[in-house]
């Protein structure tokens, strides 16, 4: 179904997801119309293809999928067209153009421009301003009308156009393949389906490329840097339907290019792209060149034993090592579960550094995980982002990611915290700004959830055997009291935990069904853990879950416990953002890095609203179209209307969003869920995130399947492989000497 008509208003614009809202006058009235729009105006003549839909607060709605700008079609429109649109042409000399070249008017100013020289009101300035205005637009919505005849939308058209140009059209009918190389964000099936319209052969050069590039990047997008050979061509053939010899060939030129590279590990070969293989290559180089370094011979018993009596800490022998460990060398991990005792080294380690008045910096990869090594350390810790300086990047580009520049670091030690969540990208880029001469101390439990991006970091670089590595085992008193801690290491190494009925921070409830689990979930947060513990049920509960979706899923939670905690009320002020409602004193956490985004703290301001970051917001100001949230307790964010879709609410989160942080209280529902997601080292992440107390709800037989499934934990990468390989060369080069 198609309508025309004239923007009145723009209603609404979300310049993230471009979501609009405009209100339309027809000849028959006005009717409000929904959809994806880019560069519109008020008075801007349109065409919609949509349908009507029925909104439960808004009404009748047109919703379109597409739209075009209608160019004016008769003399009066043109006259308005060219006043609006060309500075210093008023109504009454656009008005003599049109009188005096009629239909012609728009070819005139196109292709003729001398002939309006016979103008009175119009000079030179004036006249070209009119041509390339003219031109600019008739292609542009005339390149926009072309794309939408293969299912292009009219803002990703736009997007194609402002980086393509004037020649789109051309160059779409010549090869639209060469599309993805000018606009990041398409899809190859996008692109192929404008190919297969305009029967482009199966076996083009640039389909094949692109195609093998799309499917490296749908089978790795898993946390995979790379893929067997044999598994890519066979999927190629069965998504470009050519046959195998055609794909082979096709890798064999994007190698000889540099597009893609090979790894051979054995028998077998492994497919990476560009920025992956180099990645990896330029860690395990930093890796082995910081262990090539001269070790630091100091005896270092001395500070440790001060550091004991002055804390007054009992250090066992493992501690200690650790701690040498890492001041000894130019590099090293520390890794273990909960309870061994990771913070207490940092400090140690910390404590001597400052007495040999040695420069250091602490780091982690989110702001929650920063924020929490700073409370228990006491000393101010940076996020990776924040540290090296990365602003204004798309962490979904990651060749983008691969090219950022970074900031050098200055410091003499740099010690990273919470190093699983490290993926090779950011990796990559740490060891960018690091100097041969800094030492770097890698702290982590290698146990834990790998990162959500590429790679397995940590766990090749302990599994090389290449860099001196302590691995902490054993639980120090305080925490061996922990049923949650005790638990924590029984699920690690593949034992079933064990419940207690009292005396207990650890608890099970059974329950048979979805509905009874929420209904558990529901009680608890009513009335049942205030009765049992003194807490600040919004602040210091977390519900943590393994999946978006279902009744289970952050969706559904996070409104059943909005509804209890946070209930509508006439006190308390509301805004609805599609599917959400957003309410004063809502529990939110942000969803996406934002660098240039500023808060304050006591007046005055910085940069900086990572994901993951939880917040509470303070105040919907409608009037202002704003909203304030307050991250921290003291981060004080200011959010445009158009910007809540940076935002979600977190009364429930996913396992994955709460690496890195710890809560008081946290509630677990472990029963359905897509198997392959529902591993061993998932259950142990969320357990370690409990401090105080951890009650599980759900099915016994879906968390012992958790704890038997080690899925998960085979990522392909080669960093292992290329460290090893690295070291060989040292060797043999060491022999032939």
């Amino acid at each position: 179904m198609k309508i025309e008509g004239k923007v009145a208003t723009i209603i609404f614009k979300n310049d993230t997801n471009n979501w609009t809202v405009l209100l339309i006058k027809q000849k028959s009235g006005y009717i409000t119309c929904v959809g994806e729009t880019d560069e519109i105006e008020v008075d801007d003549e349109l065409e919609f293809d949509g349908e009507v839909v029925s909104h439960k607060v808004y009404g009748e709605q047109f919703k379109f999928s597409s739209y075009k700008k209608v160019l004016p079609r008769t003399e009066s429109a043109l006259i308005s067209y060219i006043a609006d649109n060309i500075a210093g042409v008023g109504k009454k000399t656009a008005k003599n153009i049109v009188d005096e070249f009629k239909e012609d008017t728009v070819n005139v100013i196109r292709f003729s421009m001398d002939k309006l020289y016979s103008i009175k009101g119009l000079n030179a300035d004036k006249i070209e301003r009119m041509n390339e205005f003219f031109n600019l637009e008739w292609e542009k919505w005339n390149t926009i009308e072309f794309l939408s005849q293969f299912h292009i939308s009219t803002v990703i058209a736009n997007r194609i156009y402002q980086a393509v140009g004037k020649e789109t059209i051309q160059i779409i009918k010549e090869n639209p393949y060469s599309l993805l190389g000018f606009v990041k964000s398409l899809d190859f099936k996008t692109v192929d389906e404008i190919g297969r319209q305009l029967q482009i052969p199966l076996n083009n050069e640039d389909r094949l490329d692109n195609g093998i590039i799309y499917a490296i990047n749908k089978i790795t997008e898993f946390g995979h840097t790379c893929v067997e050979k044999d598994n890519l061509l066979k999927y190629c053939v069965e998504i470009l339907q050519v046959d195998d010899a055609e794909i082979a060939y096709a890798l064999t030129r994007l190698v000889i290019s540099e597009k893609l590279y090979i790894q051979k590990d054995g028998m077998e070969e492994y497919v990476y792209r560009r920025s992956m293989y180099l990645a990896e290559k330029n860690v395990a180089q930093c890796v082995v060149e910081h262990t090539r370094q001269n070790v630091n011979k100091d005896d270092f018993s001395k500070e440790i034993e001060s550091f004991s009596k002055e804390c007054d800490i009992v250090l066992s022998d493992e501690q200690k090592r650790a701690i040498s460990t890492c001041l000894s060398n130019m590099i090293s991990i520390v890794t273990g579960g909960p309870g061994t005792g990771k913070t207490t080294i940092i400090k140690c380690i910390i404590d001597i550094l400052e007495a040999q008045k040695r420069s250091y910096v602490l780091c982690a990869p989110t702001g929650r995980a920063a924020k929490r090594i700073t409370q228990t350390t006491g000393k101010e810790a940076k996020t990776l982002h924040r540290l090296l300086e990365i602003t204004k990047i798309d962490d979904d580009d990651i060749d983008m990611f691969y090219e950022c520049q970074v900031k050098e670091i200055e410091d003499e030690v740099v010690i990273v915290d919470e190093a699983s969540m490290v993926d090779i990208m950011m990796m990559n880029n740490l060891v960018k700004g690091v100097k041969p001469t800094t030492q770097l101390i890698i702290v982590g439990d290698v146990n834990q959830l790998p990162s959500v991006g590429p790679g397995s970091v940590l766990k090749d670089i302990i599994q090389s055997d290449i860099v001196p590595t302590v691995e902490l085992k054993k639980i120090y008193r305080q925490s061996a009291m922990s049923d949650i801690v005790v638990n924590a290491h029984r699920v690690n190494e593949g034992i079933y935990p064990e419940f207690k009925s009292k005396d207990t921070d650890l608890f099970f409830i059974p329950t048979k069904t979805v509905e009874q689990t929420v209904a558990e979930i529901a009680s608890l947060i009513t009335y049942r853990l205030e009765t049992y513990a003194p807490l600040d049920i919004l602040k210091d509960l977390q519900v943590l879950t393994p999946v978006k979706k279902t009744e289970l899923g952050t969706g559904e939670l996070n409104l059943t416990i909005q509804n209890i905690l946070n209930p509508k009320s006439d006190s308390k002020k509301e805004i609805e953002v599609g599917s959400k409602v957003f309410r004063e004193h809502d529990k939110v956490m942000q969803i996406i890095n934002n660098y240039d985004k500023k808060y304050s703290i006591e007046g005055k301001f910085f940069e900086g609203i990572y994901n993951g970051d939880i917040g509470y917001i303070e105040e919907i100001d409608n009037e202002m179209e704003k909203v304030y949230v307050k991250f921290d307790d003291e981060r004080l964010v200011e959010y445009d209307f158009d910007e809540l879709d940076q935002l979600e609410h977190s009364y429930a989160i996913t396992i994955h969003k709460s690496q890195g942080s710890e809560f008081d209280y946290v509630i677990l529902p472990i029963f359905t869920g897509y198997r392959k997601l529902l591993t061993r080292n998932l259950l142990y992440t969320a357990m370690t995130r409990a401090k105080k107390m951890l009650i599980i709800i759900g099915n016994r037989n879906v968390l012992n399947y958790m704890v038997d499934n080690l899925e998960s934990k085979n990522r392909k990468t080669g960093l292992k492989e290329k460290l090893e390989n690295l070291v060989n060369l040292d060797k043999n080069a060491n022999k032939k000497v």
